[in-house]
């Protein structure tokens, strides 16, 4: 165990932080995480942090809070204490903390613009939302202490050392991403009172933020929390040196990456978990296929206007992916009719006429199609026109990935930003291959039942 990790520990046990058959550690290529030190039960309770040691709203100087509260999400608070903070309290933890440079490989906030550009869509559309929620913050907290006129007032805790604005800039963006990447939700009957928004309800723990992220929503030591603190609990039966990891929740790899710096791999003994929650924007392919503003005026009207995903349980697209298809399919009133009543359905479509029988098939837990009983006449072409777009999307994730090795060539970002990008088109590619291989799978199963 490295001194940081010992220093780490050592600060913890003061605040009665306990652990029992675990320890961090660091693992190889992946910085720290948590592994069983000898066999663990399923159920068994393995680490313990109680509230005085947390970070939360509470424990910010009221100092700094007050002239900040207004404002500033308590996420941009926390940034601003973590930046400001010169006390020594927090040195132990802080030392394990991802560095400016770790944090500059993993995040697509402190990557170029070219290769933010390059981000599949749904990772673009989360980067936006990430980057006006950290001006927001920003701009307050700039101006609410006057950084860069002089430095932080003392009573924030700051040094005062005069840095100029666009040095707080960093510092303050990498004290927001550390939040925003390990932060548990965290409330009490108060906060439920005075911090109405979900996402106030933050805290920092020291130990419990070097758990891994596992793709399995369900799996992972469970976490619960009270007036004492949290408990982690194992799900499940640990041998001795396998590392414990929780879930961060249900998110696709497009959303870890932008949020914590990471896919999770696609290949490899934990295959199954890891693409769970994994899906593929196709809507690079289907929007430009919206030739017309009725089109998109339907769509919009509707709420169904992008956000057309593909994942390994759905080959055949998503609801709102079959709405899209079926409304580009239209080439009469009839059908347009035809499009609405399917859609005021929620798949199911109407009774009357033409093809208001239209419908959703989805996939059943067997992996086969679960048709209504009467054959929907424009699923045929849906399917065809889906196939197209799953072709479009191949190239799109091919002309990606020859824009990252041009940029390669000239030295644009690290290695290591331009392989987190490979490996997340890479992973596109095999999904969206998949998904075709499956879908002429099942074309064939229902041809043979004819």
């Amino acid at each position: 165990m490295d001194d940081q990790l010992k220093e780490l520990l050592r600060y913890a046990e003061k605040l009665d932080v306990r652990l029992d058959g675990i320890t961090p550690r660091k693992l190889p290529g992946r910085g720290y995480g948590i592994v069983a030190t000898r066999d663990l039960k399923e159920g068994e309770l393995i680490l313990e942090v109680p509230t005085r040691a947390l970070r939360t709203l509470a424990t910010v100087p009221k100092s700094l809070s007050r002239k900040l509260d207004h404002d500033v999400s308590v996420h941009g608070i926390l940034a601003a204490h973590l930046m400001l903070d010169t006390s020594g309290t927090y040195d132990a933890w802080n030392a394990v903390l991802p560095t400016p440079d770790d944090l500059a490989e993993g995040m697509p906030l402190l990557w170029p613009r070219a290769l933010q550009a390059l981000l599949p869509t749904p990772a673009q559309d989360a980067l936006a939302r990430q980057q006006a929620k950290l001006q927001r913050d920003w701009t307050h907290v700039k101006t609410a202490l006057e950084l860069g006129k002089g430095g932080a007032s003392d009573d924030t805790g700051g040094s005062g050392s005069g840095s100029g604005e666009d040095d707080y800039r960093t510092r303050y963006t990498r004290a927001w991403l550390l939040v925003n990447s390990r932060t548990f939700y965290y409330t009490t009957p108060r906060s439920e009172q005075t911090l109405p928004r979900h996402d106030d309800r933050l805290a920092l723990q020291p130990v419990a933020d070097l758990f891994n992220h596992t793709g399995d929503a369900g799996g992972g030591a469970r976490a619960t929390y009270g007036p004492e603190g949290f408990r982690f609990v194992a799900d499940r039966a640990y041998p001795a040196g396998a590392e414990v990891p929780i879930s961060y929740g249900a998110h696709a790899n497009d959303a870890l990456l932008v949020e914590y710096g990471f896919v999770l791999p696609g290949q490899g003994a934990d295959t199954a978990a890891n693409r769970r929650w994994d899906e593929v924007s196709l809507d690079a392919a289907i929007l430009p296929r919206l030739a017309t503003r009725a089109h998109r005026a339907d769509l919009a009207a509707a709420g169904f206007l992008g956000r057309y995903m593909i994942d390994a349980a759905t080959p055949g697209g998503c609801y709102r992916t079959q709405v899209a298809l079926r409304r580009i399919l239209c080439r009469t009133a009839a059908e347009r009719a035809a499009w609405q009543r399917f859609v005021d359905g929620g798949g199911s479509g109407g009774t009357n006429g033409g093809n208001a029988g239209w419908h959703h098939r989805d996939r059943g837990e067997d992996g086969q199609d679960d048709d209504d009983d009467d054959e929907d006449p424009m699923q045929a072409q849906v399917d065809d026109l889906l196939r197209d777009c799953l072709a479009d999307m191949t190239e799109v994730a091919e002309t990606a990935l020859a824009s990252i090795a041009r940029l390669g060539q000239r030295n644009v970002g690290s290695p290591a930003q331009r392989g987190l990008l490979v490996a997340r088109w890479q992973q596109i590619e095999a999904m969206v291959a998949e998904a075709a291989t499956q879908m002429a799978a099942d074309a064939g199963a229902r041809a043979s039942e004819v």
